[in-house]
């Protein structure tokens, strides 16, 4: 699997004012994984994302952004040689670990293929994914959201491993018990060996039926786009994938 979708268009409401002018995907986190310097290394959350998906084999990438956060994205995710310069000619020593990083994303960034795709108004999740249809083509694909946290990405290979145990599987969700429902997507599964099998989602129900929280990275077949310009307006008015990962149920598509 090649192909990740990271959708960052949303518009970050719920971290104002924060999110007011820079995007909830540029907001720093501490990276412990770089090297093993005790000095605290921040990262914005989308290069983080990038690195472990790169390091685990993506080479096609396609960002979905609003045109408000679009060039403040940009201007941290296109290799700039003329900052590294300038970086190199203070002769700082701090400066030596930074250029590090940043030549070492530089690396990886262009060696991908890279599609950047605008949204004048965000209309919700799955409207951000069906922009990509043309991208993603006839192949499986990643979807991630741009302002998703893992700690780590020891789990994805197994991940996608389980989404290539059966061709008729067309989509592979990832799950989190919690105690706290509101604002998630829920997923309703059966015991199955090796795989539970999904038989019914909901986006952000008022009265959820289990405590089985989907997490916001997905393994999708093209299906999904069908689905999507099938399916209507959800939740706060917008196109929602778990809506339509619903209406792939609703075909008898196979869900896990």
């Amino acid at each position: 699997m090649k192909t990740a979708v990271i959708t960052t268009a949303g518009l970050g409401t719920r971290l104002l004012t924060a999110t007011k002018a820079s995007p909830k995907t540029l907001l720093p986190l501490y990276d412990m994984s770089f090297d093993r310097n005790t000095e605290p290394l921040l990262r914005p959350l989308i290069e983080i994302i990038f690195e472990n998906l790169y390091d685990n084999g993506f080479r096609r990438f396609c960002f979905i952004v609003g045109t408000k956060n679009k060039k403040s994205i940009l201007n941290h995710m296109l290799p700039d040689q003329e900052y590294i310069k300038l970086l190199k000619k203070r002769n700082n020593q701090f400066d030596k670990r930074f250029v590090k990083a940043l030549q070492k994303f530089y690396k990886k960034f262009e060696k991908c293929e890279i599609k950047w795709i605008s949204q004048n108004s965000p209309m919700g999740f799955g409207h951000a994914l069906l922009a990509s249809k043309k991208f993603v083509g006839d192949e499986s694909f990643l979807l991630h959201t741009g302002d998703a946290y893992f700690p780590n990405y020891s789990f994805l290979n197994d991940f996608i491993k389980s989404s290539q145990y059966d061709k008729k599987i067309t989509a592979t969700l990832l799950f989190q018990r919690k105690k706290s429902l509101e604002g998630f997507g829920i997923a309703q599964t059966k015991k199955r060996m090796p795989l539970d099998i999904v038989f019914h989602v909901a986006e952000k129900p008022k009265k959820p039926k289990s405590n089985l929280v989907i997490l916001p990275i997905y393994i999708l077949k093209p299906d999904i786009f069908k689905a999507l310009e099938k399916t209507s307006l959800g939740h706060n008015n917008e196109l929602q994938v778990t809506d339509a990962i619903s209406t792939l149920l609703d075909w008898n598509h196979k869900i896990t």
